[in-house]
């Protein structure tokens, strides 16, 4: 594959992406909006890409740091996200999603969590991810998802 070949890829999964992030936040009420998931990269030979959540107020636990039900709906989304490109746009639904805590996340960080294709068959779909500060990088939960697509 030539350079050009593998730029418009790149640029396709990015455009790709950026429209299934503005279809899942189009209802201002809805977690999906609320959450404001932001791409934060793609690469499309390593089929991964990286979506960027602020922690905010509302998110936190009683020790003012991001409640676990909140990382793991960032979770959920990236992840979903991710599912949604390698179905091609179908629908999807969450079957399964493990977390691993491993540190705190602050008020006032940014998440960035990056999703890797791990399984992609014809009705499930397997990505795996990472969490980190986008501060310093600091590895704070790591997770893996199954997804099914559904037919309507």
């Amino acid at each position: 594959m030539t350079n050009w070949n593998r730029k418009l890829k790149q640029e396709n999964m990015q455009d790709d992406l950026l429209e299934i992030m503005a279809y899942i936040q189009k209802e201002p009420n809805r977690t999906n909006y609320l959450m404001k998931p932001s791409l934060a990269g793609c690469n499309e030979a390593e089929q991964t890409i990286t979506i960027e959540f602020p922690v905010q107020e509302w998110q936190l636990n009683p020790s003012s740091m991001m409640h676990g039900g909140m990382i793991a709906t960032a979770f959920d989304e990236a992840l979903g996200i991710m599912a949604v490109y390698l179905s091609g746009g179908k629908r999807i639904v969450s079957v399964n999603l493990s977390l691993n805590f491993q540190k705190p996340v602050p008020m006032g960080e940014s998440i960035l969590i990056e999703a890797k294709a791990t399984s992609s068959g014809k009705r499930l779909i397997t990505v795996s991810g990472e969490c980190r500060l986008k501060d310093d990088g600091l590895l704070t939960n790591t997770a893996i998802g199954t997804f099914a697509i559904i037919n309507s």
